[in-house]
């Protein structure tokens, strides 16, 4: 299941134990099993959100390697043109 829908359940379910839906013990542990889902949400969330933080990183080192080996070839280039042969 997808966050969003996760979210969603999460809040009818919110919804329905404010609207009186579940008496005594059951909003107890309607509140509790809430409760326990949220975090495992926000761990879920934090660990996908530090893995896109690893991937960027990667991303951002790997691109500024390209640029580097770009930039030199053009210097390079431009420093020392090439002859052209004349046939």
């Amino acid at each position: 299941m997808n966050i969003e829908a996760q979210i969603l359940e999460l809040m009818m379910r919110v919804r329905a134990l404010e609207a009186g839906a579940r008496t005594g013990d059951d909003i107890t542990i309607g509140i509790t099993q809430v409760k326990d889902d949220i975090a495992d949400i926000r761990t879920e969330m934090r660990q996908d959100i530090a893995a896109l933080g690893d991937e960027l990183a990667g991303l951002r080192q790997n691109m500024n390697e390209h640029f580097r080996s770009i930039r030199s070839e053009m210097l390079r280039s431009a420093g020392h043109p090439r002859r052209r042969t004349i046939n």
